[in-house]
């Protein structure tokens, strides 16, 4: 993944087409049962009877949210998956030389450590953003494409 950041914001530096894989998470990500705003939740009752979270401890803490994200965490297989090299960063549309990327913060996270209240201003936009857990059935419907099957919510 070649990105350049600039205040905290995370541009790609080519184009990509949707479904693009434009990054393999590997040994920088850390298992930590702390559930941070720097982690991101992953289910695997080998490393925790709960849902776990893992630290990125890359440039990726800095991808910013949407509602409308044009990127997803792709985390198969639990931690073996990662291990197994399958975990990833992909593209959700086309992405344009120069385009901030983003991903839905609530995709990765069932109930965040630290709620807030979105500004995007996509024209999904869900306002406050808590987590998987506090939106509905038909929010959850629209976003299956990027919410991970570990938060046992998508069919």
């Amino acid at each position: 993944l070649f990105i350049f950041s600039t205040l905290f914001v995370i541009y790609h530096h080519k184009d990509f087409p949707a479904g693009q894989v434009l990054a393999t998470l590997g040994q920088e990500c850390k298992v930590s049962q702390t559930k941070a705003y720097t982690s991101v939740q992953f289910d695997d009752d080998a490393v925790a009877p709960k849902k776990a979270h893992f630290e990125l401890n890359s440039e990726l803490v800095y991808i910013n949210h949407s509602c409308e994200p044009n990127v997803a965490f792709d985390l198969p297989g639990g931690w073996k998956g990662l291990e197994e090299g399958r975990w990833c960063l992909r593209s959700l549309s086309e992405i344009k030389k120069g385009e901030a990327l983003t991903f839905a913060y609530f995709s990765t996270e069932w109930h965040m450590a630290q709620p807030f209240q979105c500004k995007c201003g996509s024209r999904n936009c869900l306002g406050m953003i808590q987590g998987a857990k506090h939106l509905d059935k038909e929010t959850l419907d629209r976003c299956a494409d990027f919410i991970p099957s570990y938060h046992g919510i998508k069919n």
